[in-house]
């Protein structure tokens, strides 16, 4: 490890934050990765509707942020129920269509308002970063709420209205919580 961190100084003239950064970077990525993989051989029967949430998941996440774990295991569990519940639980819950692109549409608005909650650990962003994400996810919502009302009874698309509905929940755990501990 030392000899890679030496070659990465020396070779490519790095600084010693900047070696570290990448390893921080490489430690993220490894993580998450592997935690995507764990995940698909969990949902493995329901791949193809796992992929498609876990997608969506990822825009509005990457917009927005929300609840932060801050090990692997808390996150990994907490990834997994989340999934569990917008794969396999909520979807046997039905609503009409007009309740459903309502829902959607509430929303959207709730993370223009919310958004984003970064990690604890993150910088603060710019409020021209901000606006940015806001617009993102509140766009991404609204034009699935369209596309929702194309093909209503698609499992992708049941799936993908509980994980929105559940990424508002959790933005709005994580505003409030944040708050309380500041």
């Amino acid at each position: 490890m030392q000899a890679i961190k030496n070659t990465l100084m020396e070779k490519y003239g790095l600084s010693p934050y900047q070696v570290a950064q990448l390893f921080f970077l490489w430690k993220t990525v490894a993580s998450d990765f592997s935690k995507m993989c764990i995940m698909a051989l969990l949902f493995h029967r329901q791949f193809a509707t796992f992929l498609f949430a876990l997608i969506l998941m990822l825009i509005l996440r990457c917009s927005t942020g929300g609840i932060h774990f801050y090990t692997y295991l808390q996150c990994l569990l907490g990834s997994t129920l989340y999934m569990w519940l917008a794969i396999t639980l909520l979807p046997h819950i039905t609503l009409s269509l007009p309740v459903s692109v309502t829902s959607l549409v509430l929303c959207a608005l709730g993370c223009f308002l919310i958004g984003p909650v970064p990690s604890r650990y993150r910088l603060p962003y710019s409020e021209t970063f901000k606006q940015r994400c806001k617009a993102i996810v509140s766009i991404s919502i609204l034009l699935y709420a369209f596309l929702f009302c194309i093909m209503p009874e698609s499992p992708y698309f049941i799936a993908g209205f509980w994980v929105i509905i559940l990424h508002f929940l959790q933005l709005l755990v994580a505003k409030y919580t944040r708050k309380e501990n500041e």
